[in-house]
């Protein structure tokens, strides 16, 4: 029995090796292969998890301005300068092949691949919605409404069990979760118990990542089940909850756009598209929160200058009093705390490192920075990692503190090196949203709170495996104690 074991891992392992060299297709010999944390066969798939940004750092200092990699049997060709990827990303040979990870990564089915008019008026929505302010208004003023009307829930709570002045332990990850899922949720997709959400939330975020990796179907079936069911679960919830009280009109008008195509997307593909939209709308940003407070509270000068802002900008409203009459905070008044926009934007550069990709739609060249022109071949990926960017000293000089002024008085999007949304045309098209959602909750928790770390010297790394996939979250909670201040102004 054993020897048949034995003799069934060695065809295997056999196998896998033919596999891996047959799979090897032609290249361009000028793009070196990066030797340095390759291994036979699996290339640099241990290297990235343990530390991708260290590697690939690394792998730029050795071999310049383009070099291969190696992620088991997945190549790419890294472009580690800002500037050559965005000539790529204006490239039309090279391809985000969007559609293609929503199969991976939230099981759309690949009828998507043969229906390409959804992506236009998908489009159309995010110009009306999300990249004007006039749009963004309803939904940000909304959100901070839900903001106060959780933090006044647990503070008239707190108040009947006589704890209101009273610290209250818990993780500051835990708390950044708590204070943001509903208020946020309820702002864009409206009255509806975010309860049962936030269980299945939790587990499809947490191995989120895994399903990045083009893994067989059994793998999935048989380590992730969990995950595929709760993946599942929040499709069919939105099935059942298809026009909920005092949704956006964002969400409204997205229901009302797969409603056209209803032809040939089945209310099952809607409830994947919308478990796409609610996880993007939460699975970076409940991070940044954490981050962002975990860097402000311990930075003294950042808090301060930060403080001093709110109590001109951000009129103070009384948790006590806050009614349907009341004038909340608007996204003019948030864009007037210039240092709190400086932090977050710092924070989002330490933390907020996605790996970009497109795809080679046919035989192409392109010229780098450095004067070489380099031949890509069709069905090639290349691949550009934002840490590399961020963590550049000649971009970002002391590059690994943070300096909570750094993005004073810039346009983030507009400093060379920074891209912690995407590039082209698949940046990221909440990010307006989401900062404002950052930025309002954060200013929130430290105007009406106050906070203590129970050990200062407690620093979380990032949780390396989701390193590479938007912000990652610390490889564990910190904790803290919070408890809301009794003279709020």
């Amino acid at each position: 029995m054993i020897g048949l074991i034995e003799s069934l891992l060695l065809v295997l392992v056999t196998l896998f090796v033919i596999y891996f060299i047959r799979s090897k297709p032609d290249e361009d010999s000028s793009i070196p292969y990066a030797k340095y944390g390759s291994y036979p066969i699996i290339g640099h798939l241990i290297a990235f998890t343990r530390n991708r940004t260290k590697v690939l750092l690394e792998c730029h200092r050795r071999y310049g301005a383009c070099f291969r990699i190696r992620l088991a049997n997945q190549r790419f060709i890294m472009i580690p300068s800002h500037a050559d990827w965005m000539a790529i990303v204006k490239n039309s040979s090279f391809k985000f092949t969007g559609t293609e990870l929503g199969i991976e990564i939230f099981g759309f089915s690949s009828v998507f691949l043969d229906h390409p008019e959804l992506d236009p008026d998908t489009h159309r929505l995010y110009v009306q919605h999300l990249k004007n302010r006039d749009g963004l208004h309803p939904m940000v003023v909304e959100f901070v409404r839900r903001m106060y009307e959780a933090m006044r829930n647990e503070k008239v709570s707190l108040e009947k069990n006589h704890s209101a002045s009273k610290w209250i332990s818990t993780g500051l990850l835990e708390f950044s979760h708590r204070m943001l899922f509903r208020p946020s949720t309820v702002a864009l997709f409206g009255d509806i118990d975010t309860a049962a959400l936030e269980q299945h939330f939790r587990l499809f975020d947490n191995k989120f990542h895994y399903f990045f990796i083009p893994f067989p179907k059994w793998v999935y079936s048989y380590f992730l089940r969990k995950e595929l069911n709760a993946r599942s679960s929040l499709g069919k919830s939105w099935q059942n909850n298809c026009d909920p009280n005092n949704a956006s009109n964002f969400y409204r008008d997205r229901l009302a756009v797969y409603e056209s195509h209803s032809d040939w997307l089945p209310k099952e593909e809607i409830g994947k598209l919308v478990t796409a939209f609610f996880w993007a709308s939460l699975g970076n940003t409940i991070p940044a929160v954490f981050w962002s407070l975990f860097y402000i509270l311990r930075d003294p000068k950042a808090l301060q200058h930060i403080q001093q802002e709110m109590d001109v900008h951000l009129p103070f409203i009384s948790l006590d009093e806050a009614d349907s009459s009341t004038a909340y905070w608007t996204p003019e008044q948030i864009d007037s705390c210039m240092y709190l926009e400086s932090a977050i934007n710092e924070t989002i550069r330490l933390v907020g490192a996605p790996f970009m990709l497109r795809k080679c739609c046919r035989d192409a060249q392109t010229s780098l920075e450095d004067g070489r022109q380099i031949n890509i071949k069709a069905g090639e990926n290349l691949a550009w990692y934002a840490g590399v960017s961020h963590f550049d000293e000649n971009l970002f000089p002391r590059a690994n503190e943070f300096i909570f002024d750094r993005f004073l008085n810039k346009k983030a999007e507009s400093v060379p090196g920074y891209m912690p949304f995407g590039g082209g045309k698949s940046i990221c098209p909440g990010r307006f949203f989401a900062r404002y959602e950052i930025k309002t909750c954060v200013a929130m928790l430290l105007r009406y709170m106050e906070y203590q770390f129970k050990d200062m010297k407690a620093v979380p790394k990032q949780k390396l495996t989701r390193v590479g996939f938007g912000i990652a979250p610390p490889d564990h909670d910190v904790p803290i104690v919070y408890r809301y201040r009794v003279c709020s102004h």
